[in-house]
């Protein structure tokens, strides 16, 4: 997407009611004025780049599903040729994680929070990054699925859950009643689904409840189908964040449309 008058190149974005609009880096002589940008806003572009365009502590809270470095995809669906099927871009780009851990903690500010989703295979490597980074890791949460999924049927048992890394910036307090570092939530399934690692509202909810409050912003480098977005809107939370794929951008403007309009959001 380019501006009409100056050329200049700018990217999408939709905010909490679904609604979309553009952003142009202008040149200087150029006449057109953008849209005010909204108080919650997704971005279609890349996301290291958009982090490095953002002031230092700017956020509240960072809740974040990024690629895990399993190049996961399934191989147990009838139809091969499924989107599911196809391994999750960057999946097995540790230098991606390695920038994204940089500049969650720049762009944190004091004395708050990261929630990190990974794998039990990758987590090391995941807290290793993040405390070179200046994070401190005080929780390795183990979210409990009510299903597992079917990986070597012969030879290995289901795998029925996923880690979820609680780093500080400094020391970031619980807000609500403390509990235990095991959460039983069950996965999103079914026509429900609509991308292979999407992570249940309610689940998302319960980290942003527990470090932000009403109106605090709420960031994701790696919205997908928009989770993050959805449920800090639920919250009364303020969002920002990027999905590099426009297919997904289409659906996280389509969840938040849905949203806007009372539809209920799993």
């Amino acid at each position: 997407m380019q501006c009409p008058v100056c050329g200049a190149n700018g990217v999408l974005w939709v905010d909490n009611n679904g609604s979309l609009g553009h952003h142009f880096k202008h040149e200087d002589y150029c006449p057109v004025i953008d849209q005010t940008p909204p108080a919650s806003q997704v971005f279609l572009m890349d996301c290291i780049q958009g982090m490095q365009e953002l002031p230092n502590e700017c956020v509240d809270l960072i809740v974040s599903d990024p690629p895990y470095l399993i190049n996961y995809r399934t191989n147990h669906r009838k139809d091969k040729e499924h989107e599911f099927c196809t391994p999750i871009q960057n999946d097995s780009n540790p230098d991606l994680i390695r920038e994204y851990m940089k500049e969650c903690y720049r762009i944190l500010k004091p004395d708050t929070a990261f929630y990190c989703f990974t794998s039990e295979r990758t987590a090391g490597f995941f807290k290793e990054t993040a405390q070179k980074a200046g994070f401190r890791c005080k929780n390795s949460i183990v979210w409990v699925k009510n299903e597992w999924t079917a990986g070597d049927l012969q030879a290995a048992f289901g795998f029925q859950y996923e880690v979820i890394l609680l780093f500080n910036k400094g020391r970031a307090f619980l807000q609500g009643k403390r509990t235990g570092d095991v959460w039983q939530i069950p996965r999103v399934a079914g026509k429900q689904q609509v991308h292979q690692n999407q992570k249940p509202v309610e689940l998302i909810q319960k980290c942003i409840e527990y470090h932000s409050k009403p109106g605090d912003v709420v960031f994701d480098g790696f919205m997908g189908s928009g989770t993050t977005a959805v449920a800090a809107t639920r919250r009364g939370r303020r969002f920002l964040g990027y999905e590099i794929e426009p297919k997904y951008f289409d659906i996280i403007t389509d969840r938040l449309k849905e949203g806007a309009d009372g539809k209920v959001q799993t």
